[in-house]
């Protein structure tokens, strides 16, 4: 797992410190932890529907017989609109498949989190296998798997489950094939977590979401007859989440740069049966300008429009879990935090004085963490940072540009343990993700 992020650049970038010793022990534990996946599956429940747990329970029951496993992982609802599902028990035995399904590093990824193999993600395949027959589900961290491979692949690769084959040959491999649908039905992940997905349910009931994607919208605490900015929207996952908290009453604009990622908003939203969502195709950067008349015009936005903003800002992503394979250069790493600026300064803007802007990352970095709060209070004498409540996750890093009244304020996903604020296993055991929470004054 050494590879996982390789170029000493940015093991450099992620963490500063004059500590050298303790920079390498430090990035050594987080790659570690990086690597592996959660031990739990989260799902978030639409709150505008009515939700039945005894449908997961029959399934984990019904799967708990196929492996000849005594015990069904635990699951139970942390708030109303949060599932958690542990992962099988370690106390049984699996056997693992001779015959070996060679997947690309994000199929892996996927596989390692319940998921099924879907067929553009199958790299090698033997020539010999029959339909439902089981086997073993390899992911290739090196892409050096050539499409089609027929027999046993001998680079770099890892364990990532085992699985009832659904697809051959022949109708994965060819000049004019296009190949979907589900090629290898994942029985038991490597990680051991329950394989669960949201067909079980009604489109909309239920949606897969990291932990910390959730607690943001808890952050966020959307209130009937606000209006709030989600400014980086698409897919929509958490537009439609501060819609269910304001029972559909709140009113949303949700924001993203093509007609396309638009379009992912609007079909989320459709499907978890929200209607106080407007969507606009828009570049957020540029969503700012006091020559606009109002909101209900869409964007550009006039000074002092909305009572919260939503920043959940592009970012590297190097929180995500299990992280396989890793391509980023330290010069993709490095310009991130500039259109994180831009974003942040139209923010600002749009914001109302007393109003509650939300920043947050799907990553781990310095720079695009607690380096962006540093920043933010630094450029904005307007701002001023304010508790990311609910405090689930870890304080800020030290030594990163915050005090540690500053810290306890913002809160930081990963597996770090700091004696400004303990933290459960459950919120330690997520992807890597950061929040802030800001307010703003009168200048």
């Amino acid at each position: 797992m050494a590879q996982i992020l390789k170029h000493s650049e940015i093991l450099r970038e992620i963490r500063r410190n004059e500590n050298i010793e303790e920079v390498h022990g430090d990035i050594i534990n987080l790659m570690d932890w990086l690597a592996k996946a959660p031990k739990y599956t989260i799902f978030r429940i639409n709150k505008l529907r009515k939700f039945d747990p005894e449908i997961i329970e029959v399934t984990l029951k019904l799967q708990c017989e196929d492996l000849e496993f005594s015990r069904i992982p635990k699951f139970y609802l942390l708030k109303p609109d949060c599932l958690v599902l542990e992962r099988w028990p370690d106390d049984e035995n699996m056997t693992i498949p001779e015959t070996e399904v060679i997947v690309d590093a994000s199929c892996a990824a996927a596989v390692l989190r319940g998921a099924h193999v879907f067929a553009p993600g199958v790299m090698g395949l033997p020539t010999n296998c029959q339909l439902d027959s089981f086997v073993s589900i390899y992911g290739d961290l090196e892409e050096k798997c050539k499409k089609g491979l027929k027999v046993q692949y001998n680079g770099r690769k890892i364990f990532v489950g085992m699985g009832q084959l659904k697809m051959l040959r022949n109708q994965l491999y060819g000049e004019d094939l296009e190949p979907s649908g589900i090629a290898v039905h994942t029985i038991m992940p490597a990680s051991r977590l329950p394989v669960i997905n949201e067909t079980m349910y009604p489109k909309g009931d239920i949606l897969l979401q990291n932990l910390p994607s959730i607690v943001c919208g808890w952050v966020v605490d959307s209130q009937p007859g606000e209006a709030i900015l989600d400014m980086c929207a698409a897919p929509g996952n958490k537009t439609t989440h501060i819609a269910e908290m304001s029972n559909d009453k709140a009113m949303i604009t949700a924001i993203d740069k093509t007609v396309k990622k638009v379009e992912k908003i609007q079909a989320n939203a459709m499907a978890h049966g929200i209607k106080c969502i407007k969507c606009y195709a828009y570049d957020s950067t540029k969503c700012w300008s006091d020559a606009s008349t109002g909101i209900n015009v869409g964007p550009p936005f006039p000074s002092n429009s909305f009572d919260k903003v939503l920043l959940d800002a592009p970012c590297s992503g190097l929180g995500q879990r299990p992280l396989l394979l890793n391509k980023m250069t330290p010069k993709m790493l490095n310009s991130y935090k500039f259109v994180q600026r831009k974003l942040m300064k139209s923010a600002v803007a749009v914001l109302k004085v007393g109003g509650k802007l939300i920043y947050s990352t799907c990553t781990i970095t310095e720079d695009e963490n607690e380096g962006m709060v540093a920043w933010a209070l630094q450029e904005f004498p307007c701002l001023r940072l304010v508790a990311a409540e609910p405090l689930l996750g870890g304080p800020g890093w030290s030594g990163c540009g915050l005090t540690d009244e500053q810290r306890v304020l913002v809160q930081r996903f990963g597996p770090e343990m700091d004696p400004l604020r303990p933290v459960d296993d459950l919120y330690r055991d997520t992807i890597g993700f950061f929040i802030a929470c800001f307010t703003k004054i009168e200048n």
